[in-house]
């Protein structure tokens, strides 16, 4: 018996280290070539070729993570070394998003102005909806697109930049998704500020205001539980290219979010801290860490679907 069949049966590897992730232990070794594995790249267990003999032959490979395996070490270790192997054009990539999304605002703010030359109030209101929804649909057709192009890598292809521009056929789902979403939180709060109205307007604002503030601190947790699975929203969206409805995407990531709230809010947190190292580095730095956020956000996503019982699209 060889010592790559030993090793791909989990022997003899003492301090080894995985080839693709070298600060993780080796757990066998690909039967293929015979390079070293982690359990990530063997799919804990499942898989007996490294990802690069799989690429080769032509094989698919699949993100390592899912439900039941998955960990924010693990999360990590994955898409940081995909960062550190991509982080130039992924800085490319988000240099491009926020090149876009500046010109489409200088463009739409200048919309709003019309109105006010010719000095027509409703074409001046007409414009400025105009301009709201078209800043909005560009900056989440361009973030689908940094999603589909983030799914690539983290699912072992290249990354092509040309992809930040593949989701423009979702226009309508994105808008929609937002429209329900804006329903969703706005109703509760505005019913809650025309409690607080009519309460200020009854017992008199000076006695009100400390009811107000106390009402509103105590909503606010209830509000962010209820909203985190969103969170995973954009993710959906571009993932799925046999689109299932809006509502039932929404329906989806709370699905995914069934027993992992806290986790998602974690690692939001993590790429909320990411970006703000790369806007104190000199905020050239904010180009990279946006990317390192979203293969954060990609590979949340996945490791969550995997093993979800949901309507699947792609």
């Amino acid at each position: 018996m060889t010592d790559s069949n030993l090793g791909g049966m989990g022997y003899g590897l003492a301090g080894a280290r995985c080839a693709i992730h070298p600060e993780q232990s080796a757990t066998r070794t690909c039967t293929r070539c015979g390079s070293f594995m982690c359990s990530m790249c063997a799919e804990g267990g499942a898989q007996t070729l490294c990802p690069a003999c799989q690429q080769r032959l032509g094989m698919e490979y699949r993100f390592p993570l899912d439900r039941d395996n998955w960990t924010f070490s693990a999360l990590w270790d994955y898409c940081f070394e995909i960062f550190k192997r991509d982080w130039l054009m992924l800085g490319v990539a988000m240099l491009a998003f926020f090149g876009i999304l500046f010109a489409v605002q200088l463009v739409g703010g200048l919309l709003p102005t019309i109105g006010e030359a010719l000095d027509n109030t409703a074409l001046s209101v007409l414009f400025t909806i105009i301009s709201t929804v078209l800043q909005q649909a560009v900056q989440g057709i361009l973030g689908l697109g940094l999603m589909r192009m983030v799914f690539d890598v983290l699912n072992g292809n290249k990354l092509d930049i040309g992809r930040l521009f593949s989701q423009v056929h979702k226009t309508g789902t994105y808008l929609l998704a937002m429209l329900i979403v804006v329903l969703m939180v706005g109703v509760p709060i505005g019913a809650l500020a025309g409690i607080v109205a009519g309460l200020g307007y009854a017992i008199g604002w000076d006695a009100a205001l400390p009811i107000a503030i106390g009402v509103g601190v105590l909503a606010l947790f209830p509000l962010i539980y209820f909203t985190i699975p969103l969170y995973l929203l954009q993710a959906e969206i571009a993932y799925n290219d046999e689109e299932p409805s809006a509502t039932q995407m929404i329906r989806n990531c709370y699905a995914y979010a069934r027993g992992e709230r806290l986790s998602i809010m974690g690692v939001s947190l993590v790429g909320g801290l990411v970006a703000m190292l790369g806007v104190m580095a000199c905020c050239v730095g904010v180009l990279p860490a946006s990317g390192l956020t979203y293969l954060l956000l990609g590979g949340l996503y996945l490791a969550l679907r995997n093993g979800a019982d949901v309507e699947r699209g792609s």
